[in-house]
């Protein structure tokens, strides 16, 4: 029998956590402030501690700290009625194996306590409509998630907020999957649930939005992440205006590879989108691996720009993922007025005039080119599987990418249903 230990100053929130946690299975144990929770938690070596960060006298942060010099491997999840996402990375950055907030989801509080004790539960995610495709057989490819928690800090580009993300490890079947704090609603990084893909890719749910998630999505696809929790507030951080800081957190964390497979969509027969304008072409060719060719042509200074992409995590680390977001000046002032790109700063933007950069050295003189198959690698991978076939694209941005995504989304059905 396993133990749980709840620090919580809230009697209601006590009494409702043990009746449900004794009714699992656990024994439980309960202390009503920090001196006590850390008494009883030195006592009875309990396997998880579920902490509430707002106590009189001594706060959660401070037992937090005080638990893991006790016991560095302890399983402590933390517990917010007041959570933001400074307050969440900050919990996970002293060593929380988790954040939840109040009021508090049984079914996630279970979710996360069997996660932490690496023990299988029946218990939904919420994540419906998942292209996960489980399969056994020769064409699969595994699944994969990161080894342990990580946690980034840095600011929103559009909403110019410092923020932050939490991403955790997950079980097989589980998918891509954000979670807006302090709300708690989970939103499967999907295409059904694209909002608005103008200057960004961004998802919606029922109540929540999470933008600009393409840098995140396209060092997942590389790196072949299919089962992640993402815990982010508004905005995804914009880092440099890369992915290469993302590639080297995830480098620390390491990929685990996990033992169901993941069917790749394999095209069989080309898809060629028409209709766009501005001399914008977008189609995907079978082949048999994953490639991107992308030609970008703009008047100076960014000029003709060409690059061919082949689909392999080195190649992406060394020659896509450092390429940066860029924009021109005039952009940037049309953007504030609409409130979007406060976040863009000298150091997290190339940003352009007509004579040439402004701001900054360039990583590679195609870097405007690459940042665009970066940008593509992040939104195709909006149907959270791998894709056999070689993208074709001119001129394209996050409109066409999606309709791309929607367009292969419909053969996937097809070939599902045949």
């Amino acid at each position: 029998m396993h133990t749980v230990l709840i620090i919580d100053d809230e009697k209601p929130i006590l009494d409702s956590l043990f009746s449900i946690l004794t009714d699992e299975g656990f024994r439980i144990l309960k202390a009503t402030d920090g001196n006590e929770g850390l008494s009883i938690f030195e006592r009875e070596k309990p396997d998880v501690v579920l902490l509430d960060v707002w106590m009189p006298g001594m706060d959660g942060l401070q037992i937090l700290s005080r638990i893991k010099k006790k016991d560095n491997k302890a399983i402590v999840i933390v517990i917010s009625g007041h959570g933001t996402i400074s307050t969440a990375v900050e919990a996970v950055k002293r060593g929380a194996y988790d954040f939840l907030e109040k009021p508090l989801s049984i079914e996630k509080v279970l979710e996360v306590i069997y996660r932490g004790l690496g023990l299988d539960s029946v218990r939904s995610i919420g994540t419906e409509n998942m292209s996960v495709g489980i399969t056994k057989g020769s064409d699969i490819h595994k699944q994969k998630t990161i080894g342990k928690s990580i946690v980034v800090y840095g600011m929103g580009l559009h909403t110019g907020v410092k923020t932050g993300m939490i991403l955790l490890p997950m079980p097989e079947n589980t998918g891509i999957v954000f979670e807006h704090i302090p709300d708690g609603e989970r939103i499967p990084a999907y295409i059904d649930y694209v909002f608005s893909v103008g200057y960004a890719s961004s998802l919606k749910g029922k109540n929540c939005l999470v933008r600009t998630i393409e840098h995140l999505l396209a060092t997942c696809h590389m790196y072949g992440i299919t089962n992640l929790l993402i815990k982010v507030s508004e905005e995804v951080p914009i880092l440099d205006g890369s992915s290469i800081e993302i590639c080297k957190k995830i480098d620390e964390a390491g990929i685990v590879e996990q033992s169901d497979g993941i069917k790749p969509l394999r095209l069989n027969e080309p898809i060629i989108l028409n209709g766009f304008s501005d001399g914008k072409y977008l189609a995907i060719e079978p082949c048999e691996g994953f490639e991107i060719d992308y030609t970008l042509e703009h008047p100076r200074p960014i000029g003709l720009q060409h690059y061919h992409f082949y689909g392999s995590k080195d190649n992406f680390i060394k020659d896509i993922a450092p390429a940066r977001t860029f924009g021109f000046l005039k952009d940037f002032d049309r953007l504030e007025k609409m409130g979007l790109g406060s976040g863009g700063r000298i150091s997290n933007v190339i940003i352009l005039s007509e004579e040439g950069v402004i701001n900054t050295k360039l990583r590679f003189e195609d870097e405007f080119v690459r940042h665009k198959v970066l940008d593509l690698l992040g939104d195709i991978y909006l149907l959270n599987r791998p894709i056999i076939g070689k993208i074709i694209a001119k001129q394209t941005g996050h409109v066409e990418n999606i309709a791309l995504v929607k367009a292969l989304k419909s053969m996937e059905i097809a070939n599902d249903q045949a």
